[in-house]
């Protein structure tokens, strides 16, 4: 990686920062500019006019803002049968295969299997969804791959919660939805060479267990160092058993390479290091909100009461999710997108909603009080925490997304594309244009 001499180049790594919205100067975080642009941030760059002068102050790489990411367009994905599953009702976890430029995706959650899809040449920018380009066979049908391994599923995972290629191999994260003892170690399989039809290797037992089972994102090579790994991994209080979880996004940094090391070895598993830089487990009693787990309304005889101006917390509450996570480049911003509920009429256990549903558990007492979601931190607050527990987002709140209809399909899952700059992310059930169906929707955003 080349280190900036001049002022010219001081001045173009500050201009790649123009769309930050925090680009002072600051001792922490320098960054200097690697051969595709992103700012790095290892390395302060010498400000100085000839060899031997004083370096000036480092060039800060400056927080994301969601402004930063522009809408590029949508797709849907055949809801028809392949293999052995379907996109209908799907769990929506994505992954993205460079080589490919395709999408990984786990179809129906009642048989959590894995497809690859092609992305489209052209994607959508109407707002009519039977409009949108439509993938009408996958490149992989769907496998069932959860018991697939040497090792059978001594865990029993019954959730496809993350989805990484690396290597030419593809990573697949998974949980038991409903784990009540909390025992469940297993975390991730090896699929050697991303065929799904081929060899599968696990489980593997990352640090965290299911605090950290959940999406895999790249992180950019200027955070590599600091983090101590070339990828995260992320979950959050998303499935049932919240006591086994991390109250608000995790983020470990872990090396994949552990794990595709091992695509020679059918046999293999095994614990595999991670560092956790971000986590609030419940057994800790330490969340990302104070009042993250405090509810407003009772039900008793079928009659819901709530406290007068009941709102849960807009930080992370009961019905918080974090469906994907991840660095963005050029910036000191690790960014969580997923879902939330309950901030504008308050959260009920079993309760009655004003449409006078009845909930089989946690619950907005307000129907339509959903909506998708965004938690932005810093990562410069992050290396510097004194505990995992002490990161606090610099900024979060709703987020209005194409074919989301009002918060109604949330963020199952996301992938990042780290050449195309873009962004995917799967909307539940946003797909339908029959009676029955019920495929995702895929959204792109690119960073601008």
């Amino acid at each position: 990686m080349s280190q900036p001499t001049t002022h010219l180049t001081l001045l173009l790594a500050l201009a790649l920062c123009a769309a930050c919205d925090d680009a002072t100067p600051t001792d922490a975080g320098a960054v200097g500019s690697d051969a595709g642009g992103r700012l790095d941030a290892g390395a302060a760059p010498d400000a100085g006019d000839a060899p031997g002068e004083d370096a000036g102050p480092p060039v800060d790489p400056g927080r994301f803002a969601m402004d930063d990411l522009g809408y590029v367009g949508a797709f849907r994905v055949s809801s028809d049968e392949h293999g052995d599953s379907n996109t209908n009702y799907a769990v929506g976890t994505l992954g993205y295969h460079a080589g490919h430029h395709s999408l990984f995706i786990a179809g129906h959650a009642q048989h959590n299997a894995i497809a690859e899809f092609a992305i489209p040449d052209a994607l959508g920018t109407g707002d009519v969804v039977a409009d949108l380009p439509l993938v009408e066979a996958p490149l992989q049908g769907f496998h069932r791959l959860l018991g697939r391994s040497a090792n059978g599923n001594p865990d029993e995972m019954d959730r496809v919660t993350g989805l990484y290629v690396t290597d030419g191999h593809l990573l697949v994260q998974a949980n038991r939805w409903y784990d009540a003892a909390g025992s469940a170690t297993d975390t991730t399989l090896l699929v050697v060479d991303a065929e799904l039809g081929g060899t599968v290797i696990g489980y593997f037992e990352l640090d965290g267990r299911a605090r950290s089972a959940g999406f895999i994102s790249p992180i950019p090579s200027e955070w590599q160092e600091r983090l101590g790994g070339p990828a995260l991994a992320g979950w959050a209080s998303n499935y049932s058993i919240i006591s086994r979880y991390s109250v608000g996004p995790s983020l470990f940094a872990f090396d994949p390479s552990d794990i595709t090391g091992r695509a020679g070895d059918p046999s293999a598993d095994g614990p595999i290091t991670a560092r956790a830089w971000m986590e609030y487990p419940h057994g800790g009693g330490v969340f990302l909100a104070p009042d993250a787990l405090e509810q407003q309304c009772d039900i008793t005889d079928d009659v819901t009461s709530c406290e007068d101006g009941a709102a849960a917390s807009p930080v992370w509450n009961f019905l918080s999710k974090a469906m994907y996570g991840f660095i963005v480049p050029g910036t000191r911003t690790y960014a969580v997108f997923g879902s939330t509920g309950g901030t504008e009429t308050g959260i009920g256990y079993k309760i009655r909603q004003d449409d006078d549903s009845l909930c089989g558990g946690y619950c907005a007492y307000g129907a339509d009080d959903y909506t998708n979601y965004y938690w932005l931190f810093d990562l410069d607050e992050v290396l510097a925490a004194e505990a995992p527990s002490d990161p606090q987002p610099y900024d979060y709140g709703p987020w209005e997304v194409p074919f989301d209809d009002g918060g109604g399909h949330p963020i199952l899952g996301g992938a990042w594309d780290p050449d195309g700059r873009v962004l995917y992310l799967s909307l539940g059930g946003a797909g339908q244009v029959g009676d029955y169906d019920r495929p995702p929707v895929i959204v792109a955003y690119r960073l601008e």
